[in-house]
């Protein structure tokens, strides 16, 4: 396929991205509904452990904390795929489409740094802070949202706004202010970012669904 070809290809997938915008919409909500709840349960039950245990103990290894997160992750992942399969299903689709193809081909720039880092903070015997792992999987999920934009619902890019400027906050604010002394930042981060974010997300979809589909039953 030559590069015209490839061009005016891309462009159908876009323009048929874009039209079926709602859709990835509605598919993306319960996603970040269970990702959003995942994230919140993980989140208090750092907390909770760290309650439990006494103020002199030892803080657990940042590698058992990242290792919590990735679980989280791969469930998140495994129910998304799940949802696109049954939307793939009922339209008469592929799992792997042209416009997932083209959504993976957007995103994957975005996924190569917070994959190196996360490499790094487990095979290096000195491993980076967890706030400077967080701030970096903040980010780079910020900037995989904002990378889809072209064809993505609104909705998505104010989502990965969100998060890209949280990064910030996570990089510049606990240590220069002498916070958090037990070493909980970085689980407060994700759980109001992976977690709290997306649910704010989720409600927001849904509650912009109810009013178009009551508009089309009374249409009927």
């Amino acid at each position: 396929m030559n590069e015209r070809s490839r061009a005016e290809e891309d462009l159908r997938v876009i323009r048929n991205l874009m039209e079926r915008a709602t859709i990835y919409r509605a598919i993306s909500a319960p996603t970040a509904l269970v990702g959003g709840l995942l994230a919140v349960g993980t989140s208090v039950a750092f907390w909770l452990v760290d309650r439990s245990r006494a103020a002199d103990a030892m803080t657990p290894d940042g590698r058992w904390f990242a290792t919590i997160w990735l679980v989280v992750l791969a469930l998140v992942l495994a129910v998304n795929a799940l949802f696109v399969r049954q939307e793939a299903r009922r339209g008469g689709r592929p799992f792997l489409s042209s416009g997932a193809k083209l959504a993976l081909r957007a995103i994957a720039p975005c996924l190569l740094v917070p994959a190196a880092a996360t490499i790094w903070f487990f095979r290096n015997p000195d491993p980076i802070d967890a706030e400077v792992l967080v701030s970096i999987w903040i980010a780079f999920y910020g900037l995989a949202l904002l990378a889809t934009a072209l064809f993505a619902p609104r909705s998505l890019a104010v989502l990965g706004w969100a998060f890209l400027l949280s990064s910030l906050l996570v990089v510049f604010w606990p240590k220069p202010l002498g916070f958090d002394p037990r070493g909980m930042f970085p689980d407060f981060a994700m759980g109001a970012t992976f977690g709290l974010y997306h649910l704010l997300y989720a409600a927001c979809i849904w509650s912009r669904r109810r009013p178009k589909e009551r508009g089309n039953s009374a249409t009927e």
